[in-house]
């Protein structure tokens, strides 16, 4: 309702009785719809909170999953600074001795002639071919942009660079041209066909099957070599050898010793590394500990948002849900329930986590750690297998936080019910409108009529008068 002015014949307070009218007949049907729209906030709020905590528990599963934490192996080195190594699970437990006999490197050639390096020098023009390995590109030379700065700049620049870098030297003799692959390994040799060049430029041409003329080799390109317990040899055309043994990356950074045979590294007191592979037992009691805490913390959750207080006679949003309690319900189910590995049947108990009388999981670290010292690879084929406790909890927790579960559907119940809500306030605002009008219509009508008859009244007093 506007600006308005009541009760200017009869003295009746028209505005006032318009909003005392108003606010009896809004008020029980607002307070309908606000004390609705804070059961449905708590709600919503209540399972957003239980989902997020169902959905990191899952997550958790999720991750143990991919780094296999369940059963991986430990591998160590005797000396990280010669050779450093990973395994993963399917690594079979067992010691080698690693000799590193040669590093990998990278193909570096340099110009013998010596270059104008001034910005303002012709070197020539035309098309150079450079090759690293099996991969090769194109480079053209215009005459109006071949100083040896643009040389080096058209070389590093190219797209169809295959791997190889072009740097400047200068020293007393001049500026030269170093041409270094970014690849290790034999097969990675460079080659420069400068055939089609004029001027200095010509002079580039190097072919290792036949190496000399105007370009000289720095650094051969070389393979890396190890040799496994004194007789297998291996090569990598990198410093890494992965599956050199089975399930076993090896990273070599420096030679080991030589046993007198003359060469340069027969001073290096390390002669080989010690490889040693083992069940890691570590990773999985701190996977299962996280397990039992995020369990923990889900349980909790859910507990204070369902739980009833006699004493106060409240309760949290939650009370009587049932959907809350069944996937706490179906999670307790899972842990109590066996999975057969290898024909023999085996729970979370056999593995030390029990329920406690409150309902939470406890996990005796004291059983677990003979499990894992007698049955490494049973404990890893409970969580991991095809239809194991992981697979199985994955399958529960999604059937609540996935889209289609069942927290999911409750959470998209409720925002509909919210926006219902929402409407019906809207709803109530227009008639409150409308009835105010109304109302206020009504009452300046009577107003006025009251006043029309006490004048009249008045009029016909003084006649009689």
């Amino acid at each position: 309702m506007g600006l308005s002015v009541g009760g200017l014949g009869s003295g009746l307070d028209v505005a006032g009785m318009t909003q005392q009218l108003v606010a009896a007949e809004r008020t029980p049907k607002q307070t309908r719809i606000t004390d609705q729209m804070s059961k449905v906030d708590s709600s919503l709020s209540a399972y957003g909170l239980v989902k997020s905590s169902a959905s990191s528990l899952q997550e958790l599963l999720e991750k143990f999953k991919e780094d296999e934490a369940f059963i991986s192996k430990k591998a160590s080195s005797s000396d990280k600074e010669f050779i450093s190594v990973t395994a993963d699970s399917n690594t079979q437990n067992g010691s080698y001795s690693v000799e590193v006999k040669q590093l990998a490197k990278s193909h570096k050639i340099v110009s013998n002639s010596s270059f104008d390096a001034d910005p303002a020098a012709d070197l020539g023009s035309g098309e150079m071919v450079i090759s690293v390995g099996d991969k090769s590109m194109t480079i053209n030379i215009s005459s109006d942009k071949n100083s040896l700065k643009d040389v080096v700049a058209a070389i590093n620049n190219s797209k169809d660079n295959p791997g190889i870098t072009a740097t400047t030297i200068t020293d007393d003799g001049g500026s030269k041209i170093l041409f270094s692959s970014t690849k290790t390994g034999a097969e990675n040799q460079i080659k420069i066909d400068a055939s089609g060049m004029t001027g200095d430029l010509a002079n580039l041409t190097y072919d290792p099957a036949s190496p000399g003329g105007n370009m000289a080799e720095m650094q051969a390109a070389q393979d890396a070599q190890i040799i496994i317990d004194g007789f297998s040899a291996v090569t990598s055309s990198t410093n890494k050898f992965e599956n050199a043994i089975d399930g076993l990356t090896l990273d070599i950074k420096k030679l080991t010793g030589t046993y007198g045979t003359g060469t340069d590294t027969d001073d290096i007191e390390t002669k080989s590394i010690n490889i040693t592979i083992e069940n890691d037992k570590t990773q999985p009691k701190d996977a299962l500990t996280k397990f039992v805490e995020q369990y923990n913390s889900l349980f909790e959750m859910i507990e204070s948002q369902s739980s009833y207080s006699v004493e106060e006679g409240s309760g949290g949003p939650l009370v009587g849900d049932s959907v809350s309690k069944s996937l706490i319900s179906q999670l307790r189910n899972l842990i109590n329930e066996p999975v057969t590995v290898d024909g023999q049947k085996y729970r979370m108990a056999d593995f030390g986590v029990t329920t406690d009388r409150y309902g939470k999981l406890e996990l005796d670290e004291e059983i677990l750690g003979d499990m894992l010292d007698d049955k490494f690879l049973d404990f890893g084929a409970f969580f991991t297998s095809d239809g194991g406790f992981l697979d199985k909890a994955d399958e529960v927790l999604d059937g609540f936080v996935g889209r289609d579960g069942s927290i999911t559907s409750k959470e998209d119940s409720l925002k509909e019910q919210q926006k219902r809500l929402e409407d019906d306030m809207s709803q109530l605002d227009a008639r409150m409108k409308d009835f105010e009008d109304r109302t206020y219509k009504q009452l300046s009508a009577m107003d006025a009529a009251i006043a029309q008859m006490t004048q009249e009244l008045a009029t016909m007093q003084s006649l009689l008068l």
